[in-house]
C-alpha cells in the first residue's frame, strides 16, 4: 500500500523512527518492535522485521486546499501570509474535520469549526489557524501512536505536497515538540517503490543499504522553545472543543427537517 512505500521512501526503518506522509490527509507511522493495543491505531504485521504502528487522519493537505478555494488564494499565497504575518497574535482555533475524523477518534459524525473570530482576523489568521488545527490532530493521533508503540517518536521524517510549506513544517514541530526533518524527495511513496524495485533486482543488498543512499534531508525543523505554551494551550482548547461539539454534530446529523 501508499503508506508502506512511503515508510520504505522516508527511511523510517528501525525502531523509534517515525514517518510523516503530508498529503490529502496526515499520515503517521511509528516503527516499534513492542505492542501495546491501543484504541484508534493501526499495528501492522512485522514484515522484513519492521513492525509499524499507524494511522491517517483525514483532512490535513484538505483543509489547506479546501481554504484556498473558499479565499480564491494559492495555498503557497497563503503560506506566504503567515510568514509575514505576526505570530504572537491570537488565531481562531480550527478542527479540521471536514469530511468526519480517522485516527485516533474514527468519528465520521465529528465536523469542522472556526472558533474565537473577530473581526480583525483576515487571511493571514484564518491560515495559521488551519496549520495549528492539523498539527494539534497529529498532536493526538501521535499519542495514540507512542501508547500503541511503547516508546516516544524522538523526530520525524517527512515528506508529501504538505510539507513544502516552511511555516507549517514549523509549525507541526512545534506543537508536537520534535525536530522535523523533511526530506528533499517529497514523493515518499514513488521513492519507496524505486528502493523495493532496487533491491529485487539487486542493485542494493537490502532496502536498509538503498534507504540509506537514496533518502536525503531538505531541512530541519527544530521546535522552538518559546512557542510550548501556545501550542500546548491550543492543543487543550482542540481536545475540549471537540467534545463540546460532538452533542451539537449528532443533533445535526439526526435532524431530517432540512
Amino acid at each position: 500500500m501508499d503508506a508502506w512505500a512511503g515508510l520504505i521512501g522516508t527511511g523510517a526503518l528501525a525502531d523509534g523512527d517515525c514517518m510523516y506522509l503530508s498529503g490529502t490527509s496526515e499520515i503517521v507511522g511509528l516503527v516499534s518492535s513492542t505492542r501495546h493495543p491501543a484504541a484508534g491505531v493501526v499495528a501492522f504485521p512485522t514484515c522484513e522485521g519492521i513492525t509499524l504502528h499507524a494511522g491517517p487522519t483525514q483532512a490535513g493537505g484538505a483543509s489547506l486546499a479546501w481554504l484556498s478555494n473558499l479565499t480564491g488564494r494559492a495555498p503557497s499565497e497563503l503560506s506566504a501570509l503567515v510568514v509575514a504575518g505576526d505570530p504572537h497574535r491570537p488565531t481562531p482555533l480550527f478542527l479540521p474535520h471536514l469530511q468526519g475524523e480517522r485516527a485516533p477518534i474514527w468519528d465520521i459524525g465529528a465536523r469542522g469549526a472556526f472558533v474565537g473570530l473577530d473581526g480583525s482576523m483576515g487571511p493571514a489568521d484564518l491560515t495559521r489557524a488551519v496549520f495549528e488545527g492539523v498539527a494539534s490532530s497529529v498532536r493526538w493521533l501521535l499519542e495514540a501512536l507512542e501508547s500503541s508503540a511503547g516508546l516516544a517518536a524522538t523526530g520525524f521524517s517527512m515528506a508529501g505536497g504538505g510539507a513544502a510549506s516552511d511555516p507549517w513544517c514549523q509549525i507541526r514541530a512545534d506543537m508536537l515538540g520534535r525536530p522535523i526533518r523533511r526530506l528533499k524527495t517529497l514523493d515518499a511513496g514513488v521513492l519507496g517503490a524505486a528502493i523495493l524495485a532496487g533491491v529485487g533486482a539487486g542493485c542494493f543488498s537490502s532496502i536498509g543499504e538503498a534507504a540509506g543512499r537514496l533518502v536525503v534531508t531538505d531541512r530541519l525543523f527544530e521546535p522552538d522553545p518559546s512557542r510550548r505554551q501556545r501550542m500546548d494551550f491550543l492543543y487543550g482548547e482542540y481536545r475540549t472543543l471537540y467534545a463540546a461539539l460532538k452533542p451539537f454534530n449528532a443533533a445535526r446529523a439526526a435532524f431530517s427537517a432540512w
